[in-house]
């Protein structure tokens, strides 16, 4: 508390350099130091006054560049957000489309197989070399192609 005190004491903020002793016109070296020193600190404070206000103002001035930068992020995130959901919905739509178009091309193959295998059933016989026996083998494989 006592440091406290001496730091607040008017006789250090005089600015008449008036030494303690009454009667001298000029001030011992003692006096004068301690003016001088006195003086300095003065100018040293008031550096760093200035300098911490000058950081006070970057980092206020930083924070308000964040903050900025923040609000357009979010405002991207959130344009992003809505770009994925319509990008997942089509992909799920196109997804859907493709398999009802690949069961369809199935379908189309076993018909177009079927339309041979029957042509080859209609056209005449030829003669086998063994096997299970011409066209009704055919018709019957032909048939179960299409369950």
């Amino acid at each position: 508390m006592l440091l406290l005190d001496a730091a607040f004491d008017p006789s250090w903020f005089d600015a008449d350099p008036a030494p303690s002793t009454a009667g001298s016109a000029k001030p011992s070296p003692d006096e004068h130091r301690r003016l001088r020193r006195k003086i300095s600190n003065r100018e040293s404070a008031r550096r760093c006054r200035m300098r911490k206000q000058r950081h006070l103002e970057e980092l206020r001035a930083e924070s308000a560049r964040l903050r900025a930068l923040n609000r357009d992020m979010a405002s991207r995130v959130g344009d992003l957000s809505h770009r994925c959901l319509l990008f997942r919905r089509a992909n799920h739509r196109l997804r859907v489309e493709s398999a009802a178009l690949s069961r369809r091309l199935d379908e189309l193959r076993r018909l177009v197989l079927l339309r041979q295998v029957l042509m080859v059933a209609a056209s005449p016989p030829v003669a086998s070399h063994g096997g299970f026996g011409g066209v009704g083998c055919d018709q019957a494989w032909a048939a179960s192609l299409i369950a």
